[in-house]
C-alpha cells in the first residue's frame, strides 16, 4: 500500500518544472529510488555538515534553510515551499550540506539519492540548462537579501524583507491581494531583518494603518502593489 501511494504521488510530478525535462527512463529511475516522508513542525531534515546524500522535494508545507558563521553573528536564511527540489547549492561537488533545514510547518516531502539525481542531470542537457536558470534566480534572490541587509534603517529592512517574503512565498488571490499561506511570526521577520520584535511590530502596525497589509493569526496579506 505504501509503495502504491509513493508511486501514485510521485507520478503526479512528472510535468512539474523540476522534472519535465527528464526522459521517461530518467524519471522512472528517479521514481524507483524515491521515498515519501512527513515531518512535523520544528523537525530537522538535515544539519550543516551532514553527508549530502539526499535531495528533497517539498510537496506541501514550508522549510527554512539557515546557517550561522562560527561567531554566530552572521545569519543566512532561505525558504523552500511547495514544488521545489532542494538543496541545489554545491550540486555536483559538495560532499556535505553547508546549512541546516527545518520544517516551519508540518510538511510532506519526497527525497531521493543525490548521486542518482546528479548522474541524470549530467547526461541531460535540457535539465542542465534548467538547473543553470534556476540557480541564477536563486542568486538574484540572494543578492536582493544582501542589499536589504546593508540598509542601515531598521524600518526599511523590515519593509524590504516583507517584499521578499511576498515575492517568494505569496499567492496572488486577485489583482490587488496577495497572501502568504504560511504562518510567519514577528520574531521570524525580526531575525531575518536584523532587528527587534518590537521594531518589526511597529512597522507592521504602520503598514496596517495605511491599509497596505493585514496580519492575522501569523498570516500576512498584502494589498495592491504597496510593498516594492
Amino acid at each position: 500500500m505504501y509503495a502504491d501511494k509513493v508511486d501514485y504521488q510521485f507520478s503526479r510530478l512528472r510535468y512539474q518544472a523540476d522534472f519535465e525535462n527528464l526522459t521517461e527512463d530518467e524519471f522512472q529511475l528517479l521514481k524507483a529510488n524515491v521515498l515519501l516522508r512527513s515531518y512535523k513542525k520544528g523537525q530537522v531534515l538535515f544539519d550543516e555538515g551532514d553527508a549530502r546524500d539526499r535531495l528533497y522535494y517539498v510537496v506541501e508545507g514550508l522549510v527554512r534553510i539557515e546557517r550561522y558563521d562560527e561567531s554566530a553573528t552572521y545569519y543566512y536564511y532561505d525558504y523552500v515551499s511547495n514544488n521545489s527540489v532542494f538543496p541545489l547549492g554545491g550540486i555536483f561537488e559538495a560532499e556535505v550540506y553547508t546549512h541546516s533545514a527545518q520544517a516551519l510547518t508540518d510538511i510532506e516531502t519526497f527525497y531521493f539519492p543525490t548521486q542518482i539525481y546528479e548522474q541524470i542531470c549530467q547526461k541531460n542537457n535540457k535539465q542542465l540548462l534548467y538547473l543553470i536558470k534556476k540557480q541564477n534566480k536563486i542568486i538574484e534572490s540572494h543578492q536582493l537579501r544582501l542589499q536589504t541587509g546593508l540598509t542601515s534603517n531598521a524600518h526599511d529592512r523590515v519593509t524590504q524583507n516583507l517584499y521578499i517574503l511576498k515575492r517568494e512565498l505569496g499567492h496572488q488571490e486577485s489583482k490587488s491581494k496577495t497572501t502568504i499561506p504560511f504562518p510567519i511570526t514577528l520574531k521570524e521577520l525580526a531575525v531575518n531583518s536584523g532587528t527587534t520584535r518590537e521594531t518589526a511590530g511597529q512597522v507592521i502596525k504602520k503598514l496596517k494603518e495605511k491599509g497596505l497589509i493585514d496580519y492575522d493569526k501569523k498570516i500576512f496579506t498584502f494589498y495592491e502593489k504597496a510593498i516594492k
